[in-house]
């Protein structure tokens, strides 16, 4: 069906209209590497791992934040396409460097070749989901990626309320936001074995509060899950 399909409507580069893939290897060369830092206070940190202070922060759940690349030109018009434009079809592209990013982080890949990884999404609400875009973009990212991996997909959250955007509200008014917006799933607490990483998965994050918040709500029934977000980028204002 794929093949037809690109046969039909075949794929050209969102940056220079060249025919052949969504990005081009001249135009991937403009995708810039997000610098590898600690998810709470942004300073320098191997592996994006949670940093030794902040690990020890009471309201920090995250073990660490895996970000791919800054917010910019044409990264963001694939995202915005997917998440936006009904381009769901640009989810298997930017689920690849999401599997180039699991991979060449030594915790999660560690965890891949025990067997102990295991990927989730961040959950929409039904309404949104359903009514307004027809489907998820994270849990499809999360779906290409698992495939690409080889590793298993577990639905572990699901969105009880109704929030606004994050992007523009204050610290204060984020975790407000989020409050009470999310449940731990009864299934995921008995499928997911002893001390296994739940990766996460997201298309953007801002601060990072929605991904900390599902973190939080997994460990308030499973402590001993180690939980890692992936997104492929972060939205810097």
């Amino acid at each position: 069906m794929h093949k037809w399909l690109e046969y039909l409507f075949p794929r050209s580069c969102y940056g220079c209209d060249k025919p052949g893939a969504y990005l081009c290897f001249e135009c991937k060369k403009e995708l810039f590497p997000h610098p590898e830092l600690c998810p709470f206070c942004h300073k320098e940190s191997k592996n994006f791992k949670t940093c030794s202070s902040c690990r020890f922060e009471g309201s920090n759940f995250l073990d660490g934040l895996v970000v791919g690349f800054s917010y910019k030109t044409l990264l963001k018009k694939l995202i915005l396409k997917l998440k936006f434009h009904h381009k769901s079809d640009i989810a298997g592209f930017l689920a690849e460097r999401g599997a180039l990013l699991t991979q060449l982080n030594q915790d999660l890949t560690l965890a891949m070749q025990k067997d102990q990884l295991f990927i989730s999404f961040v959950p929409s609400h039904r309404y949104r989901k359903y009514f307004q875009k027809g489907y998820n973009q994270s849990e499809l990212l999360a779906k290409e990626l698992a495939t690409q991996l080889e590793m298993p997909r577990v639905p572990c959250f699901k969105k009880v309320k109704a929030t606004t955007s994050q992007v523009k509200l204050t610290r204060s008014e984020r975790l407000k936001n989020l409050n009470a917006a999310f449940v731990f799933l009864p299934s995921a607490i008995s499928l997911l074995p002893q001390n296994a990483t739940l990766l996460i998965v997201d298309d953007v994050t801002t601060t990072g509060a929605t991904l900390n918040e599902l973190a939080k709500r997994a460990k308030s029934s499973r402590p001993d899950l180690h939980i890692w977000g992936l997104v492929l980028a972060r939205h810097t204002g």
